[in-house]
């Protein structure tokens, strides 16, 4: 049996790429250089440590203050720069600007380059951990990566507004979803040239052709369910009713999802989801997010897997 290979979802679209991947192949957004897929990065931060006492690019240098003046002597910059690597920190406000390094291939300068960030995330950079930025991104790729192998426990609160089987389990119900399927839209004319008969009279010598294509249609508005047995669509015009294990595939977007199963030859679009917000918890420290395609997509994946 072969292992089954890692990887990286972007936090933008959802997409998931090979673990080694620096650019999401579906968007173009950047993916961090720092494994996120298998832990959330932690770190044993000295609370009594200054973050001048070590520096975060080299971890050995201490960073010693350095004022220049400008503008004839009237204004001062502060900067802080490393005994050992030369690293060089400016002060921005109550924040530090990482504004120059030596070594350009450091992996600090490669993922912090020119980022202004406080005294406290330095300090968490030097001793292995991340800024609050990176660190929430790690969080929400190992809960998304949890969510999907089925390991938390999800619901989104409320009361169905479906009939619920015996013993089915709501997951979230979202009101204001669009259901949108493609639909053919076919255009024609006549081909060929065509020549004058008499006055405002012209006769056309070629034939009436006819094309198809697809075109994404806003076919319902209503409420999205999910269950741990199906998903369910319920509009003014339509209804949806999909169970999880006819599902063949899911297309994570920014703001829902696409379903294809099984009897059901096109695609079926849920957006709108962007709308509500999602909370969770990673080692105590705690998110508010908008909900996405690609949440929706490991929290469907993974009740898959428990059926």
């Amino acid at each position: 049996m072969s292992k089954e290979k890692k990887t990286k979802y972007c936090t933008k679209c959802g997409f998931k790429n090979p673990s080694d991947s620096n650019f999401c192949s579906n968007c173009g957004a950047s993916l961090s250089k720092f494994d996120f897929t298998a832990e959330s990065e932690t770190s044993n931060v000295p609370p009594e440590a200054s973050w001048l006492d070590r520096c975060p690019v080299c971890k050995s240098g201490k960073l010693s203050l350095v004022e220049k003046k400008k503008l004839l002597g009237l204004v001062a910059t502060e900067s802080f720069e490393c005994s050992d690597c030369n690293a060089i920190f400016v002060k921005k406000g109550e924040k530090y600007k990482l504004s120059k390094v030596q070594d350009k291939s450091n992996q600090i300068w490669q993922e912090y380059k020119h980022q202004a960030l406080t005294g406290r995330e330095w300090k968490n950079i030097t001793y292995g951990g991340l800024s609050d930025a990176k660190q929430k991104e790690a969080d929400i790729v190992v809960w998304m990566e949890k969510l999907r192998e089925g390991e938390v426990p999800f619901h989104f609160g409320g009361k169905s507004p479906i009939i619920l089987k015996k013993n089915e389990r709501l997951q979230m119900a979202l009101p204001n979803v669009s259901l949108i399927e493609p639909r053919a839209v076919r255009t024609g004319g006549y081909g060929g040239g065509s020549f004058r008969v008499t006055k405002g009279v012209s006769l056309r010598t070629g034939r009436f052709q006819m094309e198809s294509h697809d075109e994404l249609k806003t076919i319902d508005q209503g409420t999205f369910v999910l269950t741990d047995e199906r998903v369910v669509f319920s509009g003014t015009k339509r209804t949806v009713n999909i169970d999880l294990k006819k599902i063949l595939s899911i297309e994570p977007y920014s703001n829902g999802i696409g379903l294809r199963r099984t009897g059901k030859s096109r695609t079926e679009y849920f957006t709108g989801v962007e709308q509500h917000n999602v909370s969770f918890s990673i080692d105590g420290r705690h998110y508010k997010e908008p909900l996405s395609g690609s949440i929706l997509m490991c929290l469907i994946e993974g009740l898959m897997k428990k059926e």
